[in-house]
This record gives structure tokens, C-alpha cells and sequence, in this order.
């Protein structure tokens, strides 16, 4: 009777397993692309900067803090920064987050749960961007006091060693644009300037920190205001794309909408509207899902809002096994092996800049000379416009195979030529 019970027990316990599992796997994989969903609400209400840690959102809202957990759709409250500001910037070097925070660097960190502070900033300033790229962390523009203050200035920190350096200056000074990085480049978006006429340009500002120097991308079409928020796809799940949303509109007016931008083609497209009109939110990216957390309307109604959106192309991105990136091969024949980690896709690949070849399964590149080879593949979208996942570089060298092959057809022949002699002077 126990034994049946118990049974009993473990048959309901995996039944209960399975169907959480199937039920995660349907919420995983039936993220429709461009469409926006509701989240746990935040536990506070009103403008707030956040980052990303080992796949938890870290949000700040006047030194307070809280922990939100895509994964259990959960709220955590964590320890206060020492400082109050509604003028505040998020970034994250090696698992712990810089906050910005009245020209002050604090660093939390995540696992100990514990603060401290760091060189203030040379150019006190306000309405700045601050992103981090290969460990150091550069705080561009901004205000230094009120209108007409606004300086082209850009600083680097670096948390080693505490200490700031000037950096290249942003060609056109911006006070409350949006920011972020994709491929180690800063790109600060939007943003007023009031040297300009008009004030709110749509500049996109594009800094590489390896060269110090900055470029021009194509202007944002429909520029806010002031107060757009943006985040990049990192290619992981979805094409590499920055998503410049909301914004004030006008004096006191705050919209809803949600832009496009493809680096690589320099283009610009509108996606779905966010559910609600709203400026000074947070804005950031887990695994290529992108969330809208707090904000305001314009000036007086504050969020609590937690939106989750899923991308263009969320689900598409293959992972690639082989060839591997920057690979050597010693065959001409190498295999092109990948899988899709969410949902189908219409793929296709180039090999060597020839023509696109349909691609529905792993197959095998056949007969590739020796030297450099790139390999491209691409998606397709339902409106059938092909946009660029990714980029494979290898190399095949089958110099040594050759040889050895050779030299086992030589071994074979000799071997037998010595087989046959020896049989004939047997004979005789």
C-alpha cells in the first residue's frame, strides 16, 4: 500500500514537471516578433535608469533599488546607493554596475549586495549618456548647468585605477539623448541641442573608443524632443538592430513610439507603437528581449509599467557549430551545421560572396580551395525583405591532407613493388 502511494507520488510530481516544462517551452517559443506583452509591475512608480547583470534587470529610481527577474517574473528589493538623483546613468563592467549619479561613480555589486563610490567626474554635468566598452566607462555631453550649457564633452573612467581621461569630443553637444553599444561602438542617439536649429535634430553620433574618433549615421527620422530611451539586439536571438523609443514630444508631451535602426544598412523603420505613451523609463535587453520599465506620460502621470517587447527577427539568429568563426580546416569539404534555439526561419547562405543558397538543414560546403573563405547567412521575413544574421570567416588548408595522401599512395605502391619482387625471387 506505501509502495503504491509512494508511486502515486512521484508519478504526480513528474506529470507536474512536464507540464511546466512544456508550458515554459510554449511561453519561449511563441514570442511573436514585434509585439509587445505585460510584466510584473515595479514596485515604485516614475523615471529610473537600469542594467543588466548575469540576466537580472538592476533598477535605480532616487538611490533606491531593486532586482527584477525576467525568468520568475519577480521584484527583489536590494541595498540603497548612498546618494539621491533623478539624474542618473547604468552601466556594467564585469559583473558589477556603475551608477552615475551627481558626477559621482558608485559601484554595486550584485553578489555581495554592497556599495562603494569612485573618482567624481572632472566636468560635473547633467542629462548626460554613459556607456561602457572594453572595461572603461565614457560619460559624453551633457549639461553643466542650465540652458545653453551644454559641452561637447567626453571623459572616460576606468574603475582600475579610479581615475578619468579626456576622450574625443562628441561632435554635436546633446543634453537628454539615448545611448547604447553594439560591436564595442557608442552610439548616442537624439537628444536637444539648443546651438542647433532645430533643437531636437535626430543626430545619430556613432563613437568607436579604439580609435577615438566619431562618425555619422543616418539622422532618426522622427526625432523626439528630448528623452528618447534606446537598446540594441546583440545578434544572440535576434539581427543586431537599435531600438530608439518614446521620448517628450513637446512641452509636457510624451508619445509612444518605437524606431528602428539597422546599422549595417544605415537605415531606419517604425516597429509597434509601445501600449502606452511614456518618457524617462528604463530601457534595456536580456537574451535580445527588450524591457520598458516606469516612466512618465510627460511631466505629471509616473508608470510602474513593466513591458516586455520581442524584436524583429527574435528566434531566427542559428547557432552556427560549424564552421567556426576565424576556424582552420584541413579537408575542402567542410560541414555547415546549426540549429535554431526558438522557432523556425527562412535562412539562406553565401558562401564567398556568390549567390544565396537556400538553407532548411545542416549540409556540407563541398570543394573549397585552400585559403580565406566567408561564409554569410541571411533571413527572410514574411514581407520577403533578406537582412544580414551573421558572419562566418574560415580558412582551408588541406596542404598537409595532400601530402599525406600522397604519401600513402607512394608507401602503397612501393610496398607493393616490394611485395612483387619478393614473390619473384621466391619463385626462382
Amino acid at each position: 500500500m506505501r509502495k503504491s502511494i509512494v508511486l502515486l507520488f512521484v508519478l504526480t510530481l513528474l506529470t507536474a514537471t512536464l507540464l511546466m516544462t512544456v508550458k515554459s517551452m510554449q511561453s519561449s517559443t511563441n514570442l511573436a516578433e514585434n509585439s509587445w506583452a505585460t510584466k510584473a509591475s515595479a514596485p515604485f512608480a516614475g523615471s529610473c535608469e537600469a542594467a543588466v547583470v548575469n540576466g537580472k534587470i538592476y533598477v535605480f529610481r532616487g538611490g533606491a533599488n531593486y532586482e527584477y527577474d525576467p525568468a520568475t517574473d519577480n521584484w527583489t528589493k536590494k541595498a540603497p546607493m548612498s546618494s539621491t538623483s533623478s539624474d542618473e546613468a547604468a552601466v556594467v563592467i564585469n559583473g558589477k554596475i556603475y551608477v552615475l549619479a551627481n558626477s559621482v561613480p558608485y559601484e554595486y555589486d550584485p553578489e555581495t549586495d554592497t556599495w562603494k563610490t569612485g573618482e567624481p567626474m572632472p566636468t560635473a554635468r547633467s542629462q548626460f549618456r554613459a556607456e561602457a566598452v572594453n572595461g572603461k566607462i565614457y560619460v559624453i555631453s551633457g549639461r553643466t548647468g542650465g540652458q545653453y550649457s551644454t559641452v561637447k564633452t567626453n571623459e572616460a573612467y576606468d574603475p582600475e585605477t579610479d581615475s578619468w581621461e579626456t576622450k574625443a569630443e562628441i561632435p554635436y553637444h546633446v543634453a537628454s539623448g539615448g545611448s547604447t553599444v553594439l560591436d564595442d561602438k557608442i552610439y548616442v542617439i537624439g537628444g536637444q541641442n539648443e546651438f542647433h536649429d532645430p533643437m531636437n535634430p535626430g543626430f545619430v553620433q556613432i563613437y568607436d573608443p579604439t580609435v577615438d574618433a566619431w562618425s555619422q549615421g543616418a539622422p532618426h527620422p522622427y526625432p523626439a524632443w528630448l528623452g528618447e530611451e534606446v537598446a540594441a539586439t546583440t545578434g544572440l536571438y535576434a539581427p543586431k538592430r537599435i531600438y530608439v523609443m518614446g521620448g517628450i514630444e513637446g512641452f509636457g508631451m510624451a508619445r509612444a513610439t518605437n524606431y528602428v535602426y539597422d546599422p549595417e544598412l544605415d537605415e531606419w523603420t517604425a516597429a509597434a507603437s509601445m501600449p502606452l505613451r511614456r518618457s524617462r523609463f528604463a530601457l534595456v535587453t536580456v537574451d535580445d528581449l527588450l524591457y520598458a520599465i516606469g516612466g512618465f506620460d510627460g511631466w505629471l502621470t509616473s508608470y510602474s509599467d513593466n513591458l516586455q517587447y520581442t524584436p524583429f527577427g527574435y528566434g531566427t539568429i542559428p547557432l552556427v557549430s560549424s564552421p567556426a568563426n576565424q576556424g582552420n580546416y584541413m579537408s575542402s569539404n567542410v560541414p555547415l551545421t546549426f540549429e535554431l534555439r526558438v522557432q523556425g526561419a527562412s535562412l539562406s547562405y553565401s558562401l564567398d560572396g556568390g549567390a544565396k543558397v537556400p538553407l532548411s538543414g545542416n549540409t556540407s560546403l563541398s570543394d573549397l580551395g585552400n585559403g580565406d573563405h566567408t561564409l554569410t547567412i541571411y533571413a527572410m521575413d514574411e514581407k520577403g525583405n533578406t537582412s544580414t544574421l551573421q558572419t562566418i570567416s574560415f580558412k582551408v588548408d588541406n596542404t598537409f591532407t595532400t601530402i599525406l595522401v600522397i604519401a600513402a599512395i607512394v608507401t602503397v605502391i612501393v610496398v607493393g613493388a616490394g611485395l612483387l619482387v619478393y614473390h619473384k625471387k621466391r619463385k626462382h
